[in-house]
């Protein structure tokens, strides 16, 4: 019969993760089901990712997907009969339910954060810089004007020349922060500066910020003449660690700027320096830096739904040979 005892488990992913395998029962009883399987490898995954980093979620990765395919071979070639032969593809895949041998591995979710340029590690989406940066500034809704009024930051704020990416600001004042994954280009300088003369902003004294991974010397010299700040970001990271470093260095200093001015010298005077980049913050992949309580509970009802739908299927199939 083709199963996974709790044994197995110990012997392929370290009997430290044990609590994990009890939390899916397989203490109690052998797993029978690669769909169970699967849903249990994800939440030790995620553990993984936001406890150990990359090395320990890929050995685990690489573990499950060769495993799952010789372990459970029988069972999921039955599954896929019957998915393909009662709702097919198209509809196996609005459910998201497995309907061949790659939906029971569990695709790399870790590596893919980052992506390799001529200027090094940047992004590979710019949500992802969105988020990191937006926790790495939090502390600026504690930080006071030089009027004494508390700031607010607010991300992917519609205003009537469009959309900012992060908005901190208060009843006087605010701060256009424009991201950009890659190198910075001269018409990203214009796309702050129109942000900052958005009609709702009209009453506030603005300071604009454009973020980048690198910058050319044509762009910081528009930048100076439309008074945008200038930071480039960089990224530092260890294989065996769960936490990334957000590092900035600047570019520029417009003097106009001053509340930006004043939050960046303080970061520089308290924080750590390395080659002109100031630690903006630590963080984890934003793909696994939520509750592993949380993902446990989703996948649990991820699970519940799918194995509902697949014994509605068994019956159906069996419903159709026996007629």
């Amino acid at each position: 019969m083709e199963q996974l005892s709790i044994h197995d488990f110990e012997k392929l992913y370290g009997k430290e993760h044990v609590l994990i395998a009890e939390a899916f029962g397989l203490n109690e009883h052998p797993i029978t089901s690669p769909l169970l399987y699967k849903k249990m490898i994800e939440v030790l995954l995620y553990h993984h990712a936001s406890r150990y980093g990359q090395n320990a979620y890929l050995e685990a990765l690489r573990t499950y997907n060769k495993d799952v395919h010789e372990r459970f071979k029988n069972s999921i070639y039955a599954l896929i009969f019957t998915v393909q032969q009662t709702i097919g593809v198209m509809t196996a895949i609005t459910k998201g339910i497995p309907f061949c041998l790659e939906g029971f591995c569990i695709k790399d979710e870790y590596t893919g954060l980052f992506k390799d340029t001529e200027f090094g590690k940047t992004f590979r989406y710019e949500c992802h810089l969105e988020k990191v940066f937006t926790e790495a500034i939090s502390d600026f809704e504690w930080i006071s004007s030089l009027d004494s009024q508390r700031f607010e930051i607010r991300n992917q704020v519609k205003l009537k020349n469009g959309g900012i990416d992060i908005l901190v600001s208060n009843e006087n004042r605010a701060i256009v922060f424009e991201l950009k994954k890659g190198a910075a280009k001269r018409k990203d300088l214009f796309q702050v500066l129109d942000y900052s003369n958005s009609p709702e902003l009209k009453n506030k004294k603005v300071e604009c910020v454009l973020v980048a991974k690198k910058f050319g010397d044509d762009v910081l010299t528009l930048a100076k003449d439309l008074s945008v700040s200038c930071i480039s970001y960089d990224i530092g990271y260890n294989h065996s660690d769960p936490y990334f470093l957000l590092l900035v260095s600047r570019e520029n200093r417009i003097k106009k700027n001053e509340i930006f001015n004043s939050y960046l010298d303080d970061g520089y005077k308290w924080g750590d320096v390395f080659d002109g980049y100031v630690v903006l913050s630590e963080f984890i992949h934003p793909k696994f830096d939520g509750s592993l309580k949380d993902f446990y509970l989703k996948k649990v009802d991820e699970l519940n739904t799918e194995i509902s739908l697949i014994n509605k299927l068994i019956q159906r199939s069996k419903q159709s040979l026996s007629v």
